[in-house]
C-alpha cells in the first residue's frame, strides 16, 4: 500500500530534506513534487537533488506539472501564457482567456519540453494532474452563462475536419466530444513520451463525468497502454455535489478501484487537506479511512501539513487535519500488518 503526500513551495534542500526525514517518521511511503514553469526555468538542479533525497528514503516519486498553462491543478502562475498570447483559449464569446490551449503546436512543443525536463528529474512516476478545459466556475471574473472553450483557429479547424462542418458557438454534444477526445489524444502525446523516458504516468481526473472537467467518459483513458496509475481527488468540501466525505470518497475510490483492475492499472486517491474550516477532522478521518479501505493501491493527501503555508487555501486547523489523516493510515498499517 502506498502512503503519501503532495510538497511543494520549498527549495531550500536543507529544509526539504527535514520535512521528507518527517514524512518517512510520518509513516509515508511515497511524495509528490510539485514541478512548475518557475521550477523548470530556475530548479532543475535543485530539483533533481530533491528527487534524489526522496528516493535515498525509499520513496515513490511522482512530479506533476503544477499549473503549467494553467490547465493543470495547482497554486502557480504561467509564464507561458503571457510569452504566448496567441497560444491561449479562446472562449466561444471570441474572449481570449489565460489559459494555454491543448491543440496549439506552440504549448504542444512547450509540454514536449516539460515531460522531458520532469522525467529527467528521476521521477519514477510523472502526475498528470486534473487536466481540464478553461472553467469559467473557477475564477472570479464575471462570464456569460454557457460560455465555453476552445474555439480557438486550431480546434475549429480540428473540429470541421473532424466533423465536417464548422464548430459552433453553442457547446453541443458534438463538441463535448470533441473537448474530450482532444484532451485524451493530448495526454497520449505526453504519455508517449514519458514512457519513452523511463518513467510511468498517473492521470488524476476531476471526480465529476463530464466533458467541461476532462474526460466524461473514463474508460477510454484506462485503455491506454501507456497509463498506469488511474487516479482521482473527490474532495468533498469543493465539490457541490458531494454529499459528504463518505459517500463522495466512497463513490469515486470504488470507481477508480474497479476500473484500474479491470484494466490491470494501479489506483489512487487524493484526499482533501485543504479549504477545510474548523471541526473538521472527523470528516477527514473517515474520508482517509474510506479510501484505504476501499481496495485502491495508493492514498495521498493534497498537500503535506493541510497545505497550512499556503494560505488562501490552507485549513483553519491544518495541524488536526493533517494529524488526523496520519493517524488513519497509522491505524490502516496497524490493520494490514
Amino acid at each position: 500500500m502506498e502512503y503519501g503526500t503532495s510538497y511543494f513551495g520549498v527549495r531550500n534542500r536543507r529544509h526539504a530534506t527535514e520535512d521528507l526525514d518527517q514524512f518517512a517518521v510520518d509513516g509515508l511511503n511515497a511524495v509528490l513534487h510539485t514541478f512548475s514553469e518557475r521550477d523548470q526555468m530556475y530548479y532543475q538542479g535543485t530539483m533533481e537533488d530533491i528527487v534524489a533525497e526522496s528516493h535515498d528514503r525509499g520513496f515513490e516519486v511522482y512530479v506533476n506539472p503544477w499549473s503549467v498553462g494553467r490547465v493543470f491543478g495547482g497554486e502557480a502562475l504561467s509564464e507561458f501564457i503571457g510569452r504566448n498570447p496567441a497560444a491561449r483559449q479562446t472562449l466561444s464569446n471570441d474572449r481570449r482567456v489565460a489559459a494555454a490551449c491543448f491543440n496549439h503546436p506552440e504549448f504542444r512543443e512547450f509540454m514536449r519540453e516539460w515531460t522531458r525536463d520532469a522525467a529527467g528529474l528521476g521521477a519514477d512516476v510523472l502526475f498528470w494532474d486534473e487536466p481540464h478545459w478553461f472553467l469559467p466556475s473557477w475564477h472570479d471574473e464575471e462570464f456569460e452563462d454557457g460560455v465555453w472553450g476552445c474555439r480557438c483557429e486550431h480546434c475549429r479547424d480540428r473540429f470541421e475536419e473532424r466533423y465536417g462542418h464548422e464548430m459552433p458557438r453553442e457547446e453541443t454534444d458534438e463538441v463535448r466530444e470533441f473537448k474530450a477526445d482532444e484532451l485524451l489524444a493530448f495526454l497520449e502525446e505526453m504519455m508517449s513520451i514519458t514512457k519513452a523516458e523511463g518513467a510511468d504516468n498517473a492521470v488524476c481526473l476531476l471526480p465529476s463525468e463530464d466533458a467541461d472537467h476532462g474526460l466524461s467518459e473514463w474508460e477510454p483513458l484506462a485503455r491506454s497502454d501507456d497509463l498506469d496509475v488511474l487516479a482521482t481527488d473527490p474532495y468533498w468540501g469543493v465539490f457541490e455535489e458531494a454529499e459528504g466525505p463518505e459517500e463522495f470518497v466512497g463513490y469515486f475510490s470504488e470507481k477508480v478501484a474497479r476500473m484500474a483492475d479491470e484494466h490491470g492499472l494501479r489506483s489512487q486517491i487524493w484526499i482533501q487537506g485543504f479549504r477545510l474550516g474548523p471541526d473538521v477532522e472527523d470528516e477527514v478521518r473517515a474520508a482517509t479511512r474510506t479510501a484505504l479501505d476501499s481496495g485502491v493501491d495508493s492514498v495521498f493527501m493534497w498537500g503535506y501539513e493541510a497545505c497550512e503555508s499556503i494560505s488562501s487555501i490552507a485549513c483553519e486547523e491544518p495541524e488536526a487535519v493533517w494529524s488526523a489523516y496520519l493517524d488513519e493510515i497509522h491505524a490502516h498499517q496497524e490493520r494490514t500488518n
